[in-house]
């Protein structure tokens, strides 16, 4: 419910990496200390942070497990790290989003129909027919929709709550 967004850190505890390997592309599959495997796409950070020695499929074919798990590395250099904060963020951002998830998502910050269109910028219709899985949801509409939720203030910026429909209340 949006009346129940609090603003601050984080507060899922920090995971660890129990097994990492390389897989096609520059893809990690990160295996995490309490069960659980993410296939995590590093294409985006690597080109972002602009990470030379990454590119070398040689370097990047070869990770390895650092700090007691919280972070990867490769070639022993800790300069060449991410950790496990961000390897579980990139994961979380880069599942999929279909009309369950989109359902679930308003559900969680208790808008009508009209308000969650309204807020994704898209007409009512539209928003039918991604909650009802016959249209495939955009990445832009699956980004906002996880930064809405992320970000309270971002949602409070752009939330335009509706008034109830049906007739105005009788005139006293």
């Amino acid at each position: 419910m949006h009346a129940e967004m609090v603003h601050g850190a984080d507060p899922r505890p920090i995971r660890r990496i129990a097994a990492v390997e390389a897989a096609t592309g520059r893809m990690l599959i990160v295996t995490w200390d309490h069960g659980g495997t993410d296939e995590v796409d590093l294409s985006g950070w690597i080109g972002f942070h602009d990470i030379a020695e990454l590119r070398d499929e040689s370097v990047f074919r070869r990770p390895e497990i650092a700090e007691y798990g919280s972070a990867v590395q490769w070639a022993g250099n800790e300069d060449l790290a991410i950790d496990s904060v961000h390897l579980e963020l990139l994961a979380e951002q880069q599942r999929p989003f279909g009309s369950t998830d989109l359902t679930a998502w308003q559900e969680r910050l208790g808008l009508s129909n009209q308000e969650a269109a309204d807020l994704l910028d898209v007409a009512l219709s539209t928003f039918h027919t991604y909650k009802s899985g016959t249209a495939r949801i955009p990445s832009v509409v699956q980004i906002a929709c996880r930064a809405i939720e992320r970000d309270p203030l971002l949602f409070e910026a752009h939330y335009r709550p509706r008034r109830p429909s049906g007739r105005p209340p009788k005139a006293a």
